[in-house]
């Protein structure tokens, strides 16, 4: 097996430069380019007339082979080039010790570099529904913001923090929506796209090809059309292995015919080393980046940002309904409702309350939505603890019981508090009247079932109150609509009246109302 002086991989995800990083460094011919690609009409030797240079399915990576035996399905490796780069998406999904025990056999030295841009792509639904499925499977069941670090993981264990570079989207640096100028001007050449795209007289968009970057670089229509010419007339009986393209005479023929565009580029990139390249750092970027660390705050500024957009992960209501919690919309339709509200604090350290456990679908469903959150359920009878888990705690407690509410007052303060729990008249205003004391400023207080106050629901809920927790509520509601011209000195309700002043605001739904706090 030969060895290198350096590998790189250019763990790009699909449409995010690593076409562009081929071209760019075969212009240096020192440098063996390999680009991963897993497309149909590539699984077929006999259908890859025109294609990357040597192709890689590391997809498809069999973890009880060794690393040659898997790269040597696609092309050989031996060349005597000093440095190998692989390039392609499927890279950065591989996970098998063995790739990484492959790599350090073959190379004095291996860099990852991962151009992000995965999100902003989906996002901007770039991909076709067929991409979609072949790059993450299912889009609805993806979850990005978790994979991402899960992806660098066994990066960074094999490779070390320090040889893994992570190089963030940032939309100042491209514009005219141009990936490839982004890309160039990621890595530090934002003048190479004009030299090597032309895109008046491009014929073939994809970089990715050898005969395309030579068009690219070529002057002149007549000429693009002599050189088209030329590639349909040249033999590929030994293509497939990768040969033909690394063959002296193949090389003596594109240095011959390209020396003038070689030269060009490298004026652009001053004659430096491929070392000194890669080590540049992004042109017109924030100069504090540095390479990939696990505690590296601004990646997780840059990934949260993402992780509040309503794609990147399942709505409250998605979560609600996967775990069968009535409050979704199959049944009552609760969970859209609380989301317009709860949005903004999903992904804060918050601290919910929810009396009622039932089947415990509601507290997974919390737990799922509040992804940095810790759940509190509340039940009287005992066999909810079977529902505990790690952010899920359970208590046995009794919700018409003045002694257990305290006991629960005093395991707050809670963000929000959900009752859930028997709907009785009696219970219901005795629960919000000691425990609202305990959610936090800015934070909610929500009691479902209220149409247990109505109908054919009062003979066996109202537990011998004479007012419903209903007609509580828009009591409470009147002195928050109309605290400015009340004369608040007459009202009988003195606890509501101590209350009322700390209300942003009531709102009431179909079966349900929610109080928040002012904050």
């Amino acid at each position: 097996m030969p060895r290198y002086k350096t590998i790189i991989l250019h763990c790009g995800i699909h449409k995010t430069g690593s076409s562009y990083l081929q071209a760019t460094l075969a212009s240096n011919r020192d440098v063996l380019t390999a680009h991963s690609i897993h497309y149909p009409d590539y699984r077929d030797p006999e259908d890859r007339m025109f294609g990357p240079q040597h192709s890689i399915v590391a997809v498809d990576y069999d973890a009880t082979k060794s690393f040659e035996a898997n790269f040597g399905r696609v092309f050989t490796l031996d060349s005597n080039c000093e440095t190998l780069l692989i390039s392609g998406e499927e890279l950065s999904r591989i996970s098998a010790p063995s790739f990484f025990d492959g790599l350090w056999a073959m190379a004095d030295e291996v860099t990852a570099l991962f151009y992000l841009r995965r999100f902003d792509h989906l996002l901007e639904s770039v991909y076709a529904e067929s991409v979609k499925d072949y790059l993450v499977g299912p889009i609805e069941a993806a979850q990005y913001q978790l994979e991402f670090y899960e992806i660098l993981r066994p990066f960074v264990n094999a490779l070390g923090a320090e040889r893994v570079k992570v190089r963030p989207y940032n939309s100042k640096l491209w514009s005219d929506g141009s990936l490839g100028q982004d890309f160039c001007v990621a890595i530090g050449f934002p003048m190479l796209w004009n030299e090597m795209s032309k895109p008046a007289e491009r014929i073939n968009d994809s970089l990715s090809r050898p005969e395309t970057y030579m068009l690219s670089v070529t002057d002149g229509v007549e000429d693009k059309q002599h050189l088209l010419t030329r590639f349909r007339d040249v033999p590929f009986p030994n293509y497939d292995r990768a040969r033909f393209f690394r063959s002296p005479e193949y090389r003596s023929h594109f240095n011959n015919i390209h020396i003038d565009a070689n030269a060009r580029i490298s004026e652009f990139t001053n004659g430096m080393s491929l070392a000194t390249f890669l080590d540049l750092d992004n042109f017109n970027d924030d100069r504090n980046w540095r390479p990939f660390d696990p505690s590296d705050l601004r990646i997780e500024e840059y990934l949260d940002s993402f992780r509040r957009s309503q794609f990147m992960h399942e709505t409250l209501d998605t979560i609600g309904n996967r775990y069968g919690t009535d409050k979704g919309s199959n049944q009552n339709n609760f969970l859209n409702f609380y989301d317009r509200f709860l949005g903004p604090m999903r992904d804060k350290p918050i601290k919910l309350l929810e009396i009622g456990v039932l089947n415990g679908g509601s507290v997974r469903t919390w737990k799922d939505y509040f992804r940095n959150g810790k759940i509190v359920g509340v039940d009287i009878d005992p066999r909810a603890k079977a529902h505990e888990q790690d952010r899920i705690q359970i208590e046995i407690l009794d919700q018409s019981k003045v002694q257990d509410l305290d006991l629960l007052g005093a395991k707050g303060p809670f963000d929000v508090i959900v009752d859930d729990g028997s709907h009785v008249w009696t219970h219901q205003i005795l629960t919000f009247q000691k425990l609202i004391g305990s959610v936090t400023p800015g934070g909610f207080y929500i009691i479902e079932d209220l149409d247990t106050s109505y109908g054919k629901y009062v003979p066996n809920y109202h537990g011998g109150a004479t007012e419903s927790a209903a007609a509580y509520l828009q009591r409470l509601a009147r002195l928050v609509v109309g605290q400015r011209v009340l004369n608040l000195a007459e009202e009988p309700d003195a606890f509501q009246r101590s209350l009322f002043p700390t209300i942003d605001f009531i709102t009431l739904y179909r079966g349900a109302a929610l109080v928040r706090l002012k904050e």
